[in-house]
């Protein structure tokens, strides 16, 4: 073939546009990214985990993937006619997936110990079908236990703890979606409600999403109240197609004064919109029911968030914030009994005293070694900057006549939490989870709706945040991964105990960073010597021991590394205590590994030494 066939040729082929090549590299990024991201997290080592948590184990190239992955969405997000909702809902799944899959994807255990916990609880339930509020409090509450002892002899499973691992990755993924609708229902600009979500992601920090009550009750929190922001804000009720023969339903109408939303009016041409909306306030009912049964703080929120709602004219149903209380009230009285009989002091102790709560929220977390502080401080200091944005949102918002008030009354609400209870220290932490998808609403207005001259420096201010909050998530959530983390050496040991301990034994360690009472809750005795930043002295724990009658005390790395860094006590102080334990000649060795140990009390004329 000549030359000049061979030109012909080339030209009458069709090269893609360069709208083809800007989607399919569009369409490109997540996957890559993701494909990037899951390896670097692969080759990452546990052993590499610092003071500084898990920061110090991760590769730079999972950090310019997520940059990757941030200019995309960016772009995507702002570009011209808009970019297809699947695109940006697919940038959105990898970043929770890279966020919070980071831990399970490293780590060979899933981490946080009060997940193994509410494993216990919920195998206890499932075998024998009661609670046991005598034994724990939360069993007061046990409808998230409940549920899970359900779901998991339903599926075959012989508890739940496959669950652990990759529970926040999907709990976030329910959370973004609830908030991306409650972003729509408050914001009149789609790119605004995107840039919501992708703010709140990182932001979401705090790690209230393990398994574990509270992480299923945030989720009940946003679909509580994205149906009533979408379905029941202040409208004109329309009566064109009330019925005569549904006198029921139009009483129950006009007592609860139900609007109708645009796609379920009369003009609309459906004529069960009355009929829809009494069924969505029946979902709220129930879901506030369910969660009412399931924690002690997240109801109350609820509550508050409603009350408000309806003192800003901002919810129609005016009724709902009295109901919702008498349902908390009455749950508390009949069902929380025994939780509440010994412990009024706790629960109404802190009422009204704002200050007191504040510092055992903020000053009186500031504890541990000089690392801990670091990232107790970086915390509250994030925080403290997320407020302020959003502060100067809702500023911009006022001034560009796009005010809402019930974004606004839900972004306070959770802050009258302070003047209940410090929640065992964490209030502050809670105020500022509840308080969060709305406040993303809020700093996502400094950067849409924009003007067309100001669109590449938005985007650039856009890029910019998002890299600080990735980057300062990595710190504010995993920075405690040192002891955070579950170790197989404690596993192990603790596995050895439920094997070889009869019912009814007694388990000692130094301090409570152990992976127990993930089974069998009921059948053992658990107790820690001190959970404090004082010295432990060996007579201490022979006093333990002699109380328990054939007790077993463990020793263990993880304990050591929580004392030191969260409990503040002095470096070395697990090794002194062990090196005490076995100069007393008043223990015998029974099991250890590399990462723990397992010791009893020797008894009278026994000969020390040697392994069971």
């Amino acid at each position: 073939m000549s030359s000049t066939a061979v030109a012909h040729r080339l030209a009458e082929l069709r090269w893609p546009s360069r709208g083809r090549i800007a989607a399919v590299a569009a369409w490109s990024v997540p996957p890559v990214v993701l494909a990037t991201g899951i390896q670097a997290l692969t080759a990452a080592r546990v052993t590499e985990i610092g003071p500084l948590g898990l920061v110090s184990a991760l590769p730079p190239r999972l950090y310019a993937a997520l940059a990757a992955l941030t200019v995309g969405f960016v772009v995507a997000v702002f570009r011209r006619g808009g970019a297809p909702r699947a695109l940006l809902a697919a940038h959105v799944v990898v970043l929770v997936v890279l966020l919070f899959g980071a831990a399970p994807i490293i780590e060979p255990l899933p981490r946080l110990l009060p997940g193994w916990l509410h494993v216990g609880f919920a195998d206890y339930i499932a075998r024998t079908g009661e609670t046991l509020p005598q034994l724990d409090a939360r069993f007061s509450w046990p409808g998230f236990f409940a549920l899970v002892a359900m779901a998991t002899r339903a599926a075959g499973m012989p508890d739940a703890m496959p669950l652990l691992g990759w529970a926040p990755v999907a709990f976030n993924l329910l959370y973004v979606a609830a908030v991306f609708r409650l972003a729509r229902a408050t914001s009149s600009d789609v790119r605004t409600a995107w840039l919501a979500v992708w703010l709140f992601v990182p932001a979401n920090w705090v790690g209230q999403d393990y398994f574990g009550p509270q992480a299923l009750n945030y989720l009940f929190y946003l679909v509580l109240l994205t149906v009533l922001l979408v379905w029941f804000r202040p409208r004109a009720f329309d009566h064109a197609h009330r019925h005569a023969h549904r006198p029921l339903r139009d009483r129950l109408s006009r007592m609860i004064r139900l609007p109708a939303p645009p796609l379920l009016s009369a003009s609309s041409g459906n004529p069960y919109g009355v009929t829809s909306l009494l069924g969505l306030m029946v979902v709220v009912v129930v879901v506030f029911a369910a969660s009412t049964a399931s924690h002690q703080l997240t109801p109350v929120a609820i509550a508050m968030s409603v009350a408000l709602l309806v003192l800003v004219r901002q919810c129609r149903v005016r009724a709902l914030p009295v109901l919702l209380g008498v349902m908390v009230v009455g749950h508390l009285s009949y069902f929380t009994v025994p939780y509440w009989s010994g412990h009024l002091d706790e629960i109404f102790g802190s009422l009204g005293n704002v200050l007191g709560v504040l510092n055992s929220g903020a000053v009186e977390r500031v504890q541990g070694d000089a690392t801990h502080q670091i990232v107790v401080l970086f915390r509250v200091e994030l925080a403290a900057a997320v407020w302020g944005l959003a502060a100067l949102g809702a500023w911009r918002r006022m001034r560009a006549g796009d005010n809402d008030p019930a974004l606004v009354a839900l972004a306070g609400a959770p802050f009258l939490l302070l003047s209940m209870q410090s929640y065992g220290g964490e209030i502050l932490l809670r105020v500022y989870s509840f308080a969060l998808p709305f406040m993303a609403v809020l700093v996502a207005a400094h950067l849409a709706p924009v003007r067309r001259p100001r669109r590449a420096l938005v985007m650039l201010m856009a890029v910019v945040l998002s890299a600080a909050l990735t980057g300062a998530f990595f710190i504010a959530r995993y920075g405690n991964e040192s002891f955070e983390q579950v170790r197989r050496g404690d596993l192990a040991a603790v596995d050895w105990l439920y094997a070889h301990a009869p019912a009814g034994t007694s388990f000692v360690a130094a301090t409570s960073n152990v992976p127990w009472r993930s089974r069998h809750v009921e059948r053992y005795r658990y107790s820690t010597v001190s959970d404090d930043d004082r010295p432990v002295a060996v007579s201490a724990v022979e006093d333990e021991l002699r109380a328990n009658p054939s007790a077993f005390l463990i020793l263990s790395r993880g304990q050591y590394v929580f004392g030191e860094s969260f409990l503040g006590k002095p470096p070395g102080w697990g090794s002194a205590l062990e090196q005490q334990v076995i100069g007393s000649g008043r223990f015998r060795q029974v099991y250890a590994n590399a990462d723990a140990r397992v010791y009893v009390l020797t008894k009278k004329g026994e000969i020390r030494g040697g392994n069971r």
